[in-house]
């Protein structure tokens, strides 16, 4: 079997199995409800109770959008693959992948670009709807040259925010029990990707270490991509990161696999 047919063969399992979980989509959607409610509340009274207009170099309004933005993209990068993969190294399922014609790193990036296409396809239709109205309401203007290359952006946010998954997995490798790990690490993750409030918060300092990291290009740069932060030219420097750091964490991944690979012991399967 040829790679386009065999990998195109795991894209459409993976669309297929989006569609079969449907109820999952809806609860997955009504959950990024609440963290919004919250943090609307949150900043509502923060800049209620304060005479500055600007907290962070954003207005009331631009945090509030940049909430709802960073939510929902969060939403749709988030991959849930780092517990599958370690159950596949701790239960020894990996074994069958390892002697299939087949790239485990192949199957998995395949698999989960099938399975998010119905909801990226769904969420950028909610995601504009919302923008355009908070726009109205709040009387912010966004660039069309920014969302024009938002589509890219996220593709680009969601195959950065796998790699980093995908590199965590493999801690599996050597721990024995991951699920606490992987729950620290995950909230971490996503608070250090902006997905919880600005990167801005913690610091000129700390937001220029986070610069010379991948995590912020996975909800932060495209967040205020879609809020009219950035001119276009920043827009596209931001991608440029993001295909630096889809390259580095490649090989990154990569090369932790390899090392790890000689620890596993193949132990049930």
């Amino acid at each position: 079997m040829s790679f386009y047919m065999k990998y195109t063969r795991v894209f459409k399992l993976g669309v297929q199995a989006s569609l079969e979980y449907r109820t999952d989509f809806i609860f997955s959607l009504v959950s990024a409800f609440f963290p919004i409610m919250i943090q609307y509340y949150i900043w509502t009274a923060v800049y209620g109770q304060s005479d500055n207009g600007e907290f962070f170099g954003y207005t009331y309004e631009e945090m509030i959008l940049y909430t709802i933005m960073a939510a929902v993209v969060t939403k749709i990068v988030a991959t849930n693959m780092d517990h599958v993969i370690a159950s596949d190294i701790k239960n020894g399922s990996l074994n069958k992948h390892l002697v299939q014609p087949a790239d485990y790193f192949g199957l998995k990036l395949f698999s989960l670009l099938g399975q998010k296409m119905f909801f990226f396809s769904v969420m950028l239709v909610i995601l504009f709807a919302v923008l355009f109205y908070c726009s109205a309401l709040y009387e912010i203007r966004i660039p069309a040259a920014n969302l024009a290359c938002f589509a890219g952006v996220l593709a680009l946010s969601l195959v950065l925010n796998f790699l980093i998954s995908y590199t965590i997995a493999a801690i599996a490798f050597w721990l024995a029990e991951i699920s606490y790990f992987f729950e620290m690490t995950g909230l971490f993750v996503i608070i250090l990707s902006g997905g919880v409030f600005p990167v801005e918060v913690f610091g000129k300092t700390a937001n220029a270490v986070l610069s010379c990291l991948p995590f912020k290009y996975t909800i932060y740069f495209p967040a205020n991509v879609l809020n009219g932060k950035l001119a276009i030219n920043e827009v596209l420097e931001g991608m440029l990161m993001q295909a630096f750091w889809i390259a580095a964490m490649l090989l990154v991944s990569k090369a932790v696999w390899r090392i790890g690979l000689k620890k596993y012991l193949g132990l049930g399967g």
